[in-house]
């Protein structure tokens, strides 16, 4: 009984382990059919990529890039003939607010003496011939005392019509001659003939009219002859330093417009013109100092600001292109040219430097070529990645 059990148990086992062989030689067959399948379906998309793959390849050495014109819609891509472009030149340099030396002045005494009325200080405005201050001066008061007395003794030999009277006359004139080298006009003689003694001051007038710049006086001071009292400017034409490269003197002469622009005001500007330029060239800079005098009735320009100078150079007529056509690939400046059928060629040229959004094309591009004047970063992008047309 127990041998009979053993050998239907044996039988079993033999069964299973059979089985067993034949699902795994199944398993095997099928896996085998799903790798041919496999190996079948990916033959052709290999076939398929590679020949993309040599086209892409042969697109950038051929240095062309391809776009469908819904692509070249989309990306606003704007095709243009080379033409003449007449460009206004400006030449842009650094400069410096000066104070104008025409109307700046040192105002100093012609006589010693005593400051007895200081009548304005440092920012005052004062107009050309205002009294700004006034002197105790024992040479004016003798002066004074002279002209009286030649004065009266004029008058009296005139009186008795002598003919010492031309003589006298003369001492007149000479009193009065004195009175004027210390700076007195014709009204302020007569008046100071006509005063009381004890009232003789000397009275020191502005030559012009602008702003005390400088005043270091104090009531009851002591000034010699020949010192300086106060300074006065009128800031309402200023001049600008402008520094001039070597290499640009060629462009600029005296009578050109420029325009003035300071940091402290964005968004003025300050009208100019070029008066003078300086005939010797800076070695320590290698450049050349321009002179420009610039109008500044606001106020807001200050002597000592730096500032941005523009000069209008004569209006040349060149061809060119807008400088965002001109893109740079390996260190080249290239643009793209159109061909048929959406297909667009790199092309190097040589341009000048860039003026006004605009680049003078030296060579490279022939007139009446179209190109690419709007949107060449695009294709650059194309070129280089290969990204936008399969998009």
């Amino acid at each position: 009984m127990n041998n009979a059990n053993y050998s239907v148990s044996k039988k079993s086992e033999e069964k299973m382990i059979t089985q067993k062989r034949m699902v795994t030689s199944l398993y095997l067959v099928l896996l085998a059919c799903l790798l041919a399948v496999s190996a079948a379906c990916s033959g052709p998309a290999q076939d398929r990529e590679e020949p993309g793959s040599e086209r892409e390849q042969q697109t950038l050495e051929e240095n062309q890039v391809k776009l469908s014109a819904e692509a070249i819609k989309t990306f606003g891509l704007e095709v243009t003939e080379l033409k003449p472009v007449k460009i206004k030149q400006e030449l842009p340099v650094p400069g410096e607010i000066q104070f104008n030396p025409q109307t700046y002045v040192r105002l100093t005494a012609r006589i010693a003496g005593r400051v007895e009325e200081l009548l304005v200080y440092e920012g005052y405005s004062v107009k050309e011939g205002q009294t700004v201050l006034r002197l105790f001066s024992l040479p004016f008061i003798e002066a004074v005392s002279e002209l009286k007395l030649a004065r009266e003794r004029y008058e009296k030999l005139l009186r008795l019509n002598s003919t010492e009277r031309e003589a006298a006359s003369a001492l007149v004139s000479s009193a009065r001659k004195k009175l004027a080298l210390m700076g007195l006009n014709t009204e302020e003689i007569e008046a100071s003939g006509a005063a009381e003694e004890e009232d003789l001051l000397f009275p020191v007038t502005s030559p012009l009219s602008g702003q005390v710049i400088k005043c270091d006086l104090l009531k009851g001071e002591r000034v010699e002859a020949g010192s300086v009292l106060m300074e006065i400017a009128s800031l309402d034409k200023l001049w600008v330093e402008a520094r001039i490269q070597e290499k640009d003197l060629s462009l600029i002469s005296p009578g050109q417009t420029a325009v003035v622009t300071v940091a402290a005001f964005p968004g003025h500007t300050y009208q100019g013109q070029i008066i003078y330029i300086s005939p010797v060239l800076e070695a320590s800079t290698r450049t050349v100092r321009a002179r420009v005098e610039v109008n500044n009735q606001q106020g807001e320009l200050r002597p000592g600001m730096f500032a941005e100078v523009t000069v209008f150079l004569p209006q040349i007529e060149s061809l060119a292109v807008p400088e965002e056509a001109v893109q740079i690939i390996s260190g080249q400046p290239v643009v793209f040219v159109a061909e048929n059928q959406g297909i667009f060629t790199v092309r190097k040229i040589e341009t000048g430097n860039g003026i006004r959004g605009w680049r003078p094309v030296l060579s490279g591009l022939a007139e009446g070529e179209s190109y690419v004047s709007r949107g060449a970063f695009i294709l650059k992008s194309e070129l280089l990645k290969g990204t936008f047309g399969e998009e």
